[in-house]
């Protein structure tokens, strides 16, 4: 489920059971609403993806003021695949044009308020989470490594160990990213799965000799593994591939491609 919001030609997801939430900030931004030309148009939030600099920096620009927020107030992720997530805090934030100090992080957690977390997407999974109780928020970027290598399930543990969550309480959402539809691989990725959980092989489907996947669903499981209600994950639903008119889709472009960003911040 989600909602597409429209502010003049700037558009963005937010999320039904997020929303609920008076003091919480959050969304997933489309290709819709900025500067940006060819393959990155127009809503690139990507720095390093041979888009020109003073149109991305024009572009966080648009989108800091479409949606109230503060650039200065975002932190982001330096991501590369893995299953690592930070802890960030107020010292972290105002790097979003720079090097942010720290690699090989894909998703990150925080108990501020006014830190918004920030990843990246054209295709990879974003994963919003919010522990309501607690007041703990945290921001994955899940591609098919990342889920392999249990990064939502890294995420639910710092919440449980760092600050005593209930794991009943997390709320999680699954957002645009690729689906079953879009997502295939060979054999020798889908023996990866197999060989971590064989209840895997309840989440693919063969077409043809390829594999496809629903890496959604094994996100979901996952979670719930780690004592998530299922009733306590969304799935927005959404194919980016599918839908390359409002996403930026690495597959659907070839790589040539913009990014959009999934955004959570305690208000």
């Amino acid at each position: 489920m989600y909602k597409l919001n429209e502010i003049q030609d700037f558009k963005y997801l937010t999320f039904p059971s997020l929303e609920e939430y008076y003091d919480l900030f959050h969304c997933f931004t489309t290709r819709d609403g900025g500067v940006s030309e060819g393959p990155f148009a127009s809503m690139n939030l990507g720095i390093k993806t041979g888009d020109r600099e003073d149109n991305v920096s024009e572009n966080y620009k648009i989108m800091a003021e479409k949606l109230n927020i503060k650039i200065e107030d975002l932190i982001k992720t330096n991501q590369t695949h893995t299953n690592n997530i930070r802890y960030v805090t107020e010292k972290d934030k105002g790097k979003v044009m720079q090097d942010p100090g720290y690699k090989d992080v894909d998703g990150l957690y925080t108990d501020k308020r006014n830190v918004a977390l920030m990843t990246f997407h054209a295709d990879c999974t974003p994963l919003f989470f919010y522990d309501p109780v607690r007041k703990v928020i945290g921001m994955a970027h899940a591609g098919w490594r990342g889920t392999l290598k249990n990064i939502a399930g890294e995420m639910v543990k710092a919440f449980i160990n760092d600050f005593g969550c209930n794991p009943s309480n997390i709320k999680s959402v699954i957002g645009p990213s690729l689906g079953q539809c879009c997502f295939e691989v060979d054999k020798d990725v889908a023996d990866l799965f197999i060989a971590v959980n064989s209840k895997y092989k309840d989440f693919m489907e063969m077409k043809g000799e390829k594999y496809h996947f629903d890496l959604w669903e094994i996100n979901k499981y996952i979670m719930v593994i780690e004592g998530m209600k299922e009733s306590n994950i969304e799935i927005s639903g959404l194919c980016s591939k599918c839908r390359n008119d409002l996403f930026f889709s690495h597959r659907g472009q070839k790589g040539k491609r913009g990014l959009m960003s999934g955004i959570i911040m305690m208000k």
